[in-house]
């Protein structure tokens, strides 16, 4: 009910289940993964892919800065969310 009295916010969550189709689908496809491990992996990936999107950045430099500060033993450049 608060939604019909506040400016701004939508009265379905449509777009929030249009935002978890590609993950969906992708799970349907592939059979998920078999571990949880894996499941954090995709979580991840999928999630920073959307992120990516909303913000107009490409995801593969982001994830390759991610990874090499992980081995490099230092925090990644967050900057790129600003």
């Amino acid at each position: 009910r608060l939604f019909l009295c506040e400016a701004g916010v939508e009265a379905t969550n449509n777009r929030a289940e249009r935002a978890l189709r590609f993950a969906v689908l992708w799970r349907k496809r592939s059979n998920g993964t078999d571990s949880d491990k894996g499941n954090r992996w995709v979580e991840r990936s999928l999630s920073l892919r959307h992120t990516c999107r909303q913000l107009g950045k490409s995801t593969y430099p982001i994830l390759v800065e991610a990874l090499t500060s992980l081995f490099q033993g230092r925090q990644p450049d967050l900057a790129w969310l600003d």
